[in-house]
């Protein structure tokens, strides 16, 4: 994410989290879908690990990079994108840096070019570059994209159905997402765009949200208070946006089955009212009234996994106020437990979910603009 200052990234706190690392069991109460909830299981991750990569790295993917079964991170930051090939304990080697036009805004890891080796896609402020990988680890000079706006986020999905991974980008400036259809070969037609109501957008995601089997984009930026949904149309081109109320200033979007009912959900991390917000699908494109639920801070990012091993959902927010990320459990039922807060390093703005280390347990993995550093913290039994 792009580093926000001024009245947003100062925003007081909503309510006070403790920082924790543990969580007890409990049971809640009817929430969310209207379903009973279920019982909870603990959740608990080892003291921070850092590793140096950049300059204001601002975005973390998980994939295994190098086909060694092991999972590997890129980073996007300031000057373009570092690869951080992991041992397969939880620790990587030194990380190594790949130039970008304009540096690294948001990087996504998928297949493009169709010969099994997973490659990179980074937004940058002057577009987007494509590093195709070599299946070692390393990469090929970036191919660069125009794309205007000053893209801030970016996702690999086929959105047109023809079964190459296509890119959509959330642009800054654009106040929309662009999208960049695949010719399977690693390279793109040029960008079209599509206003989504937001100046800036600063998050993108993509989801098959009215179930017709077509692509759909989820969108936010800060000023809006609301996430707009641009429902696909076939042929890779998408309908006008209809907008969604959240909280104050979200900045991220995640889309996810939270309640367990086979329709996708969404939430969105927001800086602006120090919470999240969760939206619970119909099924049909459409979503209920948002439901907010305090983190420890501003929100920059959100992903979805289940932390805690019990089946059901849970959130983890990276909250760059308090230089850490804040866990949610889920019940089941779309509806979360408060927050665990948990350190990372100086001013966190992504964060991901993957098993690191082989062990079975979730584990974490925070990118910190302002300690130039991504934070790995395991996962461990309460």
């Amino acid at each position: 994410m792009r580093r926000v200052t001024g009245s947003l990234a100062s925003v007081a706190l909503v309510s006070a989290v403790a920082f924790t690392t543990s969580a007890a069991v409990t049971r809640s109460s009817q929430r969310g879908n209207g379903r009973p909830a279920h019982a909870t299981a603990g959740v608990a991750f080892a003291h921070a690990v850092n590793y140096p990569v950049g300059v204001g790295p601002g975005s973390v993917a998980i994939g295994d990079l190098n086909g060694d079964g092991l999972p590997d991170l890129a980073v996007a930051d300031a000057s373009g994108v570092s690869v951080l090939l992991g041992r397969g304990n939880g620790t990587f080697l030194r990380a190594v840096h790949y130039p970008v036009l304009g540096g690294g805004t948001s990087v996504a890891i998928g297949d493009l070019n169709g010969d099994g080796r997973p490659d990179l896609a980074v937004a940058s402020v002057n577009g987007v570059s494509v590093l195709l990988g070599r299946g070692d680890g390393t990469f090929q000079t970036a191919g660069n994209y125009r794309v205007r706006g000053g893209p801030d986020s970016i996702a690999i999905g086929d959105l047109n159905g023809d079964g190459h991974p296509d890119l959509a980008v959330a642009g800054f400036q654009s106040g929309g997402a662009s999208i960049l259809l695949g010719r399977g070969d690693g390279t793109f037609l040029p960008a079209v765009s599509y206003r989504a109501q937001h100046w800036p957008a600063e998050s993108v995601a993509i989801g098959d949200l009215n179930g017709d089997g077509q692509a759909d984009l989820a969108v936010v930026g800060p000023p809006s208070g609301a996430v707009s949904v641009l429902l696909g149309r076939g042929g890779g081109t998408f309908g006008r946006a209809v907008n969604h109320r959240v909280d104050g200033g979200p900045a991220a979007v995640a889309i996810g089955d939270l309640n367990g009912d086979g329709h996708p959900d969404l939430v969105t991390a927001n800086l602006g009212s120090g919470d999240v917000s969760v939206l619970l699908g119909r099924g049909k494109g459409t979503f209920r009234r948002a439901i907010n639920y305090s983190i420890d801070g501003a929100g920059d990012a959100v992903a979805i996994g289940d932390l805690n091993g019990d089946g059901h959902v849970d959130l983890a927010v990276a909250t760059f106020q308090r230089d850490g990320v804040s866990v949610l459990l889920g019940r089941g039922n779309g509806s979360f437990q408060h927050a665990l807060g948990y350190r990372a390093h100086r001013y966190p703005v992504s964060v991901a979910i993957g098993d690191l280390n082989g062990d079975g347990r979730p584990d974490l993995v925070v990118a910190n603009d302002e300690s130039h550093d991504v934070s790995v913290l395991l996962g461990r039994r309460p």
